[in-house]
């Protein structure tokens, strides 16, 4: 944690910065400006009334209801089922300021409270599984008799037959669980991480989130129970601040109905979901021993282990180097099969400057074996499939083209017309005009001597006898003027500088943007079930797929000839782009955006990429040097793609700091970590103090012995507020200012975030 003061600024990745909170200038609600304009007469008011004039504006927050995009994350993981009774549930929020855009009895405190219920603590909702009830904003306002429910003002950006959620609870349920008006600021915070890292998702460009935790644990089972379910719910307090005190009279209450903003539900069970086991489970089958094979980690089918034949050999050596037998039909009509190999590979290809024509110019044929391999075929044709499918890309080749032809057309003809001044081509304007060089010619000066010089002349007439010569070969004239080098140079400037739309397509083929994921893997027991593979990117594949797709508008040998001279310099932009994608996606500067000469990376397939979809990725080569991430992407809820500048010899995947969550330890002690700045790192632990006894003796921390309830109450002196802050005094790192608070809680509440190491094999 670094004491830093603004919220935008750089952290490293891996450091986290917590904050108390972040108020709004001027709350939600609506509003009026009143303007008055008084008449006077020498300083003498002559309309005491004035004229007046009223602007009503509102300032919009979610009020009875939350944008369902708004939930980054929330923890446990809904729908699983683990080992939680030492953990505090919270929920982390994209809108850093959204705790406090409503206004409650201050400021500081948040509107936005997390609520844990077991199944029989909520009364029956709509049959649904987190038992809440669908009504519209208007039945909601009208109340119900004999029911304590919220006293709000509905804004006039609300629709009232908006639907809203909500949920019932008798009185004593309610005044046993809700959180007190003096611990509502200790349960939400803003949380900074870099997002460098982290896969691009929407999340907050500066990494800010702000976060709501529960003051209840996850409740576990009792008895013969093996599991039980937990209910969550983010419910809005707003016009509840008067019955959110502990010595309230709610007896005229039947029930208590609530605002329900966002719910999931999980199982708390003896032993279960973690970080931890989902990690090991990715390596579960990839085992020699009881040690990881990282050559198991490939991008490959299970290599073949009979070698009693020399086919069975060279199967075995196809599929070690990542091919699939895929069935083919040639074009004679024959049902047979051939080798494919998508652009990741097990293996680094060696780079090629082999471009290619057609498809059948790319098909690759083993005369030994009588077997096709139509990798680089299948690449070709996914290149045109995929330009195909962009009609704007398609307007913007047949366009260059058009503008090629016309340059090359006009190079020409300035160099060999007699009516241009001779010049290198380095220095020609393709675009300059006859008419332009001719009126830059025609002074006064020059019109006036041209006059004179024709009254002078003699009336005499010559005769000028011409030798006819045989008319050049316009088609070898133009093919001999672009093979001269100076010309291709020029060219390929010229072509640069119209060229900018085709190098920024080419620079997303080259980071798998734009190819169907069923090129990239075109089997699934390439990628199981709660898998991570590793792969290199292989360059020939991707660049006969930029064949493909710019082999558009090529109608001539002319077109032809232009489209080889200028293509290596638009694939060299597109090389140079490619290294800046993920910076102009996040809008954050990356530190290194050379192009990559080896590119390689991973597939993670598991519930662990749905469950902590920010999931933080570091990779480190050989020498310890920290690789730059050049795409991470989500290309299914459960699949994250991942590709580097270099080659790996480790990858570090570990919780997102904004994901991380409360909680005890298994005896029920919280850490203390350091505060102060000194010889101690800030955020070291320290010690441990007592704040829960699981067996139910002793209070300690709790509302009382037997609750899963904290008792933050600030004014306690055995609350949890005052039992953290004597406790941090005793080592040494008192809070800030002496009083604790929203950040520096979550920081000493906060459960260590699990970290994995895969070892690849470079």
């Amino acid at each position: 944690m670094k004491n830093l003061n603004s919220l935008t600024d750089d952290i490293p990745v891996g450091d986290i910065k917590l904050i108390d909170n972040y108020l709004p200038s001027i709350d939600a609600g609506n509003y009026y400006i009143t303007v008055r304009q008084p008449v006077y007469n020498d300083h003498q008011q002559l309309d005491t009334d004035g004229v007046d004039t009223v602007q009503e504006f509102t300032v919009t927050a979610p009020q009875y209801f939350i944008d369902k995009a708004q939930v980054v994350s929330m923890y446990p993981v809904p729908g699983s089922s683990g080992k939680y009774s030492e953990v505090l549930p919270n929920i982390v929020l994209k809108d850093a300021g959204l705790p406090w855009e409503r206004a409650m009895d201050k400021p500081t405190t948040p509107w936005l409270a997390l609520m844990v219920f077991q199944e029989t603590e909520l009364n029956e909702g709509d049959d649904t599984g987190d038992k809440s009830t669908t009504t519209t904003v208007a039945a909601f306002q009208q109340g119900q008799s004999g029911v304590l429910m919220p006293k709000i003002t509905r804004e006039d950006d609300i629709d009232p037959k908006s639907s809203c959620k909500t949920i019932s609870m008798s009185a004593a349920v309610f005044q046993a669980i809700a959180p007190g008006l003096d611990e509502l600021p200790y349960l939400s915070h803003i949380r900074r991480i870099n997002t460098d890292n982290c896969a691009i998702g929407g999340i907050n460009e500066h990494g800010l989130f702000s976060v709501v935790a529960a003051n209840r644990f996850c409740l576990s089972p009792a008895g013969q129970q093996t599991q039980l379910k937990n209910i969550v719910h983010l419910v809005s307090l707003e016009g509840m601040e008067e019955y959110l005190h502990p010595k309230v009279d709610l007896s005229s209450y039947s029930s208590v109905v609530l605002l329900s903003l966002a719910s999931w539900t999980f199982q708390s069970q003896a032993d279960g979901y973690s970080f931890r086991m989902l990690a090991e489970n990715l390596v579960a089958r990839e085992k020699s021993g009881n040690n990881v094979d990282p050559s198991l980690l490939w991008l490959r089918l299970p290599v073949p282990t009979d070698t009693n034949t020399n086919v069975n050999t060279v199967v075995r050596q196809r599929v070690a180097d990542g091919y699939l037998p895929l069935p083919w039909q040639t074009r004679s009509g024959e049902s047979t099969f051939a080798w494919y190999r998508g652009p990741l590979t097990p293996l680094l290809p060696t780079p090629s400057n082999t471009h290619y024509p057609t498809a059948d110019a790319a098909l690759i044929f083993d005369k030994t074996h009588g077997i096709f391999d139509v990798t680089l075929a299948a690449a070709w044709e996914t290149g045109r499939e995929i330009a195909l499918a962009d009609a704007a890309f398609l307007r913007k080749v047949t366009d260059f083209r058009q503008q090629l032809n016309l340059i090359a057309d006009k190079l020409m003809h300035r160099a060999t017309s007699p009516h241009f001044a001779s010049q290198a081509i380095a220095d020609t304007d393709p675009y300059s005009t006859v008419q332009e060089r001719l009126k830059s010619l025609l002074t006064p000066q020059l019109i006036k001597d041209m006059g004179d010089t024709a009254t002078k002349l003699p009336g005499t007439r010559t005769t000028v006898t011409r030798t006819k010569k045989a008319a050049p070969d316009p088609q070898q004239q133009l093919s001999n003027f672009l093979g001269r080098k100076d010309v291709q140079e020029r060219l390929q400037q010229l072509a640069a500088d119209i060229s900018g739309a085709l190098s920024d397509w080419m620079a997303k083929v080259k980071l798998l943007y734009p190819i169907p994921f069923r090129k990239l893997i075109a089997d699934e027991r390439l990628l199981p079930n709660e898998s991570l593979r590793f792969f290199y990117v292989d360059l020939n594949w991707l660049n006969a797929a930029i064949d493909g797709a710019m082999s558009f508008g090529i109608t001539s040998s002319k077109n032809q000839l232009l489209h080889d001279i200028v293509m290596p310099e638009i694939r060299a932009a597109a090389r140079q782009k490619a290294g800046r994608i993920r910076s102009q996606l996040t809008g954050k500067q990356i530190a290194d955006t050379q192009p990559a000469d080896v590119m390689s990376g991973f597939l993670l397939r598991s519930d662990m990429v749905k469950a902590w979809p920010t999931l933080v990725i570091r990779a480190r080569d050989a020498n310890d040097n920290s690789l730059n991430i050049i795409r991470t992407d989500h290309l299914a809820p459960n699949l994250l793609l991942c590709i580097f500048n270099g080659v790996p010899n480790n990858v570090t995947l570990s919780e997102p700091a904004e994901t991380l969550c409360f909680g005890v330890d298994d005896e029920g002690y919280a850490v203390i970590r350091n505060t102060v700045s000194g010889d101690t790192a800030l955020g070291q632990q320290l010690g441990t103090v007592r704040v829960r006894d699981l067996s139910g003796k002793q209070q300690y921390c709790m509302r009382s012995p037997e609750s899963h309830v904290l008792n933050i109450a600030p004014e306690d002196a055995n609350g949890l507020v005052q039992t953290l802050q004597r406790s941090m005094t005793s080592l040494k790192t008192p809070p800030p200012n002496g009083q604790l608070t929203a950040g520096t809680l979550a920081l000493q509440m906060m459960k260590s975030a699990e970290a994995v190491v895969f070892q690849s094999q470079p």
